[in-house]
């Protein structure tokens, strides 16, 4: 009897999820949560516990949340800069709560700054610049450096490798030995994970806007995304280091990234890229710890 009873429970419970579903509830969320940029500042603190796991040396957990808060207020800014609501895809009424997350996230991202030494706050200043110039022209009249389509994807993963790689090590000499290997790794890694946007972003940027996909065409574009996992891979080979959780992980990033590149298209759904290509270094560091867990 109470079997019976504990069936009909999670029958209900169904039932309940599948009116939630279909109240709209569960997609609102899901946009919400991918279109504020919540996901791809996960990447981005993925990443940074990747390169914790690489290095061997703690980063402090105030710099986790100054990331991850920075990037949620960043992205949205530059969203609302590059895309318009009406041009912005998969665009959602839930957009309109969107500034209430980001200015509280700006907020409390420098109040967790603030608490770490002072080459962090320099530095991350130096990167929150960056980012700044990315969206926003150097002077009124000038063009921002996204509309250079050919440096808008170096730009980027400049500002994710210093965010994630070159500024928690910067006592390290991130310029030397092993670091300045994974701060190349990680350039050319973020590089190859902005082509399924560059790709995507073809049907709503200006046709003035030269980008590698509209210069080299799908086919050239898939074939540099391979050249390009090919020479991440041959990069991980000069590391000559045992295989083991770290080289698991960054041989799924790059393999999944080709893949990922290879099936581009500018009519994909919106959220291959926006969700499936920035769950990639989150899957990385799944990989890395499932790794040590099983194997380790």
């Amino acid at each position: 009897m109470g079997y019976a009873k504990f069936l009909t429970g999670v029958k209900d419970a169904f039932g309940g999820l599948d009116y939630l579903w279909n109240m709209r509830l569960f997609p609102a969320l899901f946009a919400f949560y991918v279109r504020g940029s919540l996901h791809v500042s996960l990447a981005l603190v993925a990443l940074l516990a990747f390169s914790e796991a690489v290095v061997g040396a703690p980063v402090p957990p105030a710099y986790y949340w100054a990331v991850f808060l920075a990037g949620v207020a960043g992205y949205n800014a530059i969203k609302a800069v590059a895309w318009p609501d009406s041009r912005l895809p998969g665009s959602h009424p839930w957009h309109a709560f969107i500034p209430w997350l980001s200015l509280p996230s700006a907020g409390l991202s420098l109040y967790f700054l603030i608490q770490l030494p002072l080459y962090y706050i320099v530095l991350t200043g130096v990167g929150a610049l960056l980012a700044l110039l990315y969206a926003l022209p150097l002077l009124p009249g000038m063009r921002n450096l996204r509309s250079f389509g050919l440096l808008k994807v170096f730009w980027v993963a400049l500002v994710w490798t210093l965010l994630t790689l070159w500024i928690p090590y910067w006592e390290f000499s991130p310029w030397k030995g092993g670091l300045a290997l994974e701060g190349l790794q990680r350039l050319l890694l973020v590089c190859l994970l902005m082509l399924p946007f560059e790709v995507r972003d073809m049907a709503i940027d200006p046709p003035s806007l030269i980008t590698l996909p509209r210069k080299l065409g799908m086919a050239g574009t898939h074939a540099l995304g391979w050249i390009g996992v090919g020479v991440y891979l041959l990069l991980l080979w000069w590391e000559q280091e045992a295989f083991g959780a770290e080289k698991a992980g960054e041989v799924f990033m790059a393999l999944a990234t080709g893949l990922a590149i290879q099936c581009s298209h500018p009519q994909r759904g919106r959220y291959f890229a926006g969700f499936w290509v920035e769950a990639i270094p989150i899957g990385g560091y799944v990989v890395l710890r499932a790794w040590e867990l099983l194997l380790g």
